[in-house]
C-alpha cells in the first residue's frame, strides 16, 4: 500500500470512528485533524455511502450511521455443548473481513468466555450475539445462570472461610490468578481476556467489571434491555469488543504478563474500580486488595481518576504487605502528585 492509500485509509477510519462515536462535528474534526478540505470529506462520506459501509441515519445526531450486520444463537446447556466446536461452526464464518490477529485473539477469548458459561454458570441457556461493521466485531455471551460474582463470593465463603461481598469477587477477577475450580483451571482467562480485546466488560448482579475503554452506562443501556426481553434471569453477560484490522498479538499480552521464563507473575490492580464505594483511604480496603498478592512478583497500581490515597491505605500496602513481602515490586501508574506523595510519605517512616 503506498503512502497516499495509507493516508487516505487512516483518514476513513478516523472519520468512521467520529461517525460511530455519533460526533455531530464529524466532518469539521476530520477536516481539522489531517488539513485536508470539506469537499474531500464529503467525498469519502459519498463513497462510503456507495459502498454501504455507512447509511443515513434519522436517530443519529451526525446523519449517519456505520452499517452493521447482526445475529444471534441460543444454545441449550442441555445438550452437548463444545467451545471449539461453537466458535469454528457458528462464529468464526462471521469474521471474514477481520485480519489474522484478530481472528486469533477471537479463537481465544471467545472459547475462553464460552468454556466458563458452559462449565461454570449452571445455566440452561446461553445466547450469543455477533455484530460487525467496518471498524469493529462485538461479542456478547449472555447466560441464565448463578451469575459469576455470586459464584466467586460463594467459593472465597465457603472454601476459605471469608466473609464477602460482591465487590471482593470484583477485585479477585480484576487480579487474575482466581478459580473457583483449581483442578481444572487455572484463574487466567478473564484477566487475559480482559487483556487482548479492546473493550471488555461483565454485569452480574447488577455490578459491573471493564477493561480497555467500555463506558458502563453504554454497556447497560445497550445490550441488558434487550436480554430481559428473552431471559426470566439474567446470571451474567460478557461483552467483547476488538477492531477489525488490529494487529496486536495474543503473545504480546502474554509476555507483558506471563513471560515465557516466569509464568504469570505481573498483575494490574485498577483501584478506581476495586474502590467503587470512593477513594482509597482504609486499611480494611488495602486488605482486601493485597489479598493473594503475595502470588504476583510485579504489583501495578493504576491510580487513574484517583485524587487522594488515605495514609492507612497507603501504609498497609506500600510498609506492611512491602515489608512482608520485601522480593514483590510494587509500583504506581496515573498518580496524581497527592497520590505519589502518600505512598512516598508512608515508605519513609
Amino acid at each position: 500500500m503506498s503512502f497516499q492509500e495509507e493516508k487516505r485509509e487512516s483518514i476513513k477510519r478516523y472519520m468512521l470512528d467520529k461517525i460511530r462515536e455519533d460526533d455531530k462535528e464529524y466532518i469539521k474534526k476530520t477536516v481539522e485533524n489531517f488539513g485536508i478540505s470539506v469537499t474531500t470529506v464529503k467525498r469519502y462520506v459519498k463513497e462510503c455511502l456507495d459502498r454501504e459501509i455507512i447509511c443515513e441515519s434519522d436517530v443519529c445526531r451526525c446523519g449517519h450511521a456505520l452499517s452493521s450486520e447482526e445475529i444471534e444463537f441460543q444454545y441449550d446447556t442441555k445438550s452437548f455443548l463444545s467451545e471449539d466446536r461453537i466458535f469454528f461452526e457458528d462464529i468464526r464464518p462471521l469474521l471474514k473481513k477481520v485480519s489474522k490477529e484478530s481472528l486469533n485473539i477471537w479463537g481465544y477469548a471467545f472459547t475462553e468466555i464460552m468454556n466458563n458459561a458452559i462449565e461454570h454458570s449452571g445455566a440452561t441457556q446461553i445466547f450469543c450475539r455477533v455484530k460487525t461493521d467496518a471498524l469493529y466485531t462485538e461479542i456478547v455471551i449472555t447466560d441464565d445462570g448463578i451469575g459469576i460474582f455470586q459464584k466467586v463470593k460463594e467459593y472465597l465463603q465457603e472454601k476459605e472461610g471469608r466473609e464477602t461481598d460482591t465487590q471482593d469477587a470484583l477485585t479477585e477477577l480484576y487480579k487474575g490468578k482466581f478459580t473457583t475450580n483449581k483442578s481444572s483451571h487455572s484463574g487466567e482467562g478473564i484477566f487475559f481476556t480482559s487483556k487482548v480485546l479492546r473493550e471488555f466488560a461483565i454485569w452480574s448482579d447488577e455490578n459491573i467489571l471493564v477493561s480497555g475503554s467500555y463506558k458502563k452506562e453504554h454497556l447497560v443501556s445497550s445490550h441488558l434491555i434487550s436480554y430481559y426481553t428473552k431471559l426470566l434471569h439474567i446470571g451474567t453477560m460478557v461483552v467483547m469488543k476488538l477492531e477489525n484490522s488490529t494487529n496486536r498479538s495474543i503473545k504480546e499480552v502474554f509476555d507483558m504478563f506471563a513471560p515465557l521464563e516466569e509464568g504469570f507473575v505481573r498483575t494490574v490492580i485498577p483501584l478506581k474500580e476495586v474502590c467503587p464505594y470512593g477513594e482509597p483511604i482504609a486499611r480494611s480496603q488495602a486488605r482486601r486488595i493485597v489479598y493473594r498478592l503475595e502470588e504476583f512478583k510485579y504489583v501495578e497500581f493504576d491510580c487513574s481518576g484517583i485524587e487522594f490515597m488515605g495514609q492507612g491505605f497507603a501504609d498497609e500496602i506500600f510498609r506492611v504487605f512491602q515489608n512482608k513481602y520485601p522480593n514483590i515490586e510494587l509500583s504506581l501508574t496515573n498518580a496524581n502528585t497527592t497520590v505519589a506523595g502518600m505512598v512516598q510519605h508512608v515508605k519513609k517512616s
